[in-house]
């Protein structure tokens, strides 16, 4: 596991206290260091893309191509792709060194909005 993958998804959780209900799993960071991997040339400097998936994740590679395939046509992001709620949120004007890509993987009881919002706001504050 590369851990070092997710390490701002960590922060945040554990700026929010992990009261957003991240999962941070196997198979949630082969999902997440995944798409990090695949996409990180496919997203343009200044730009990110924040996805988030609830969990638990059952067909992993499934839904992480289906989710590099979306991300690389840049178009719309459907609610549900293999039984999985799924939200994307594209940035631009983020600062250059921040990560292109942010990935979280949360219960489904869990706000989706909330998450967005959180990487949102801290990616627009690094300098």
């Amino acid at each position: 596991m590369d851990d070092d993958l997710l390490a701002i998804e960590r922060k945040i959780a554990e700026q929010a206290g992990n009261k957003l209900g991240l999962r941070f799993d196997k198979s949630v960071v082969r999902l997440v260091s995944g798409l990090k991997s695949a996409l990180a040339d496919e997203v343009p400097e200044g730009e990110a893309v924040i996805v988030t998936v609830t969990a638990p994740i059952k067909l992993r590679a499934k839904t992480g191509a289906a989710l590099e395939s979306l991300i690389r046509q840049g178009g719309e992001v459907p609610d549900i792709i293999h039984g999985k709620q799924i939200r994307l949120r594209r940035l631009a004007g983020v600062p250059a060194q921040s990560p292109k890509i942010l990935g979280f993987v949360h219960n489904p009881t869990t706000d989706a909005e909330v998450i967005l919002a959180r990487a949102e706001d801290w990616l627009r504050r690094r300098t």
